[in-house]
């Protein structure tokens, strides 16, 4: 009940401040990015070399964290190196790729590759390995973008991100009135499969059922994200994203009960005088077998709000376009709703220094309690530097 009355709340504070913003600029359906910060709003984009741009980011962490006053990390790493490409293969086709190397070379996966067929701007159809409109983090996680070393915990716990999926659909923009506009993605993807309780020792873990490349069950599921913004200051978002994970018919017999896995996501982006707000909050729903229930959630929540400031422009004389930036994160998540515990909160304290918007270095502290499913509490806390820029 005490989560719930939590989630209520940050709810409210996510819509209502927002909801008064006024945007000072004309919104335009040309010149404003489909996702502020999405794969065609990147600075390689301004960089075109015929017909293809070729682009990318690098991101290194340095990190020092104590769980229960025991040091449980103290080093370095290459988090990521991404290489991305955009191309107009014509007026109405472009092609868009990523290709991530992370925890320096470890894992290599291609995360977006899309082909886009431009009708109109209220239609484009797309196909290919997409970025599930799972949320708005989902679509915008550049690290030389995102103000906080680490990614919060509701995106990548809950939702998996970055969470690629191969699928096709469409999106577009619908303009309202003068200054507002309406967009949406739907698509049709493989879902997740039933590594999200299989593979998962700790309990139900959504980011273990990814990588469905070749669907498991010949289920396809449905995900999609409509937004709403009166005018650039405001974009509030609502998302979902519903199948089946488990194989359930073979070759027309029956070998198993269908089993759903539904997640539904809200998601704000504004500005508020001088404060940039974002948050997100989701839930989600596993279909879990009764023989299961006592080991594996069927219900989890969580949410993240985070707000920065800007300050200090040309304090660096020497770097024109250089500014400093402070911000507050706050992290909670359930992986068990029916449970006391399962659930971690947390707050990140960060101050960031940009010498030029491309290119960011963050320090950040971060405190925080976890509580395994015995409800035992665990406290954690460290200091992480990173440092990434685009090239």
């Amino acid at each position: 009940m005490m989560l719930r009355r939590w989630y209520s709340l940050m709810l409210l504070g996510l819509v209502i401040p927002g909801a008064n913003a006024v945007g000072q600029e004309q919104d335009t359906i040309v010149g404003r990015p489909f996702v502020r910060g999405g794969v065609y709003d990147r600075p390689y984009l301004t960089q075109l070399l015929g017909r293809t741009a070729i682009g990318g980011y690098a991101e290194m962490h340095v990190r020092w964290q104590r769980v229960d006053g025991v040091t449980e990390e103290r080093g370095f790493e290459l988090k990521r190196w991404n290489l991305f490409t955009a191309t107009d293969v014509s007026d109405f086709v472009r092609i868009s790729a990523e290709l991530e190397f992370e925890d320096g070379g470890e894992e290599v996966r291609i995360e977006f590759a899309a082909i886009d067929l431009r009708v109109a701007p209220s239609l484009t159809i797309r196909g290919g390995m997409l970025l599930s409109p799972l949320g708005r983090f989902n679509l915008a996680h550049d690290s030389p973008l995102n103000e906080f070393t680490d990614r919060p915990l509701a995106s990548t716990e809950l939702l998996g991100a970055a969470l690629s999926e191969p699928g096709l659909g469409a999106l577009g923009v619908l303009p309202i009135g003068l200054t507002g506009r309406v967009t949406y993605e739907v698509y049709v993807v493989n879902g997740f499969h039933d590594g999200l309780i299989n593979d998962s020792p700790d309990g139900t873990r959504v980011a273990l059922g990814r990588g469905n490349f070749e669907d498991n069950n010949a289920s396809p599921a449905v995900v999609g994200r409509v937004t709403w913004s009166p005018n650039l200051d405001l974009e509030i978002g609502f998302s979902g994203h519903h199948g089946a994970y488990n194989v359930y018919d073979d070759e027309g017999l029956a070998v198993d009960e269908r089993r759903d896995l539904t997640i539904v996501a809200i998601d704000v982006d504004a500005t508020l005088g001088p404060f940039r707000v974002m948050g997100e909050a989701a839930t989600v729903d596993i279909d879990v077998p009764t023989t299961l229930t006592p080991l594996f959630a069927g219900s989890q929540r969580g949410l993240y709000i985070e707000a920065m400031h800007d300050f200090g422009r040309q304090w660096v004389t020497t770097m024109p376009q250089s500014f400093f930036s402070v911000g507050l994160r706050f992290d909670v998540i359930d992986l068990d709703s029916d449970l006391p515990g399962d659930n971690t909160r947390q707050v990140t304290a960060g101050i960031n220094f940009r010498p030029t918007p491309d290119t960011v270095f963050k320090l950040n502290y971060v405190r925080g309690t976890s509580r395994d499913r015995f409800n035992n509490p665990a406290d954690h806390g460290g200091f992480l530097f990173s440092m990434a820029t685009y090239f």
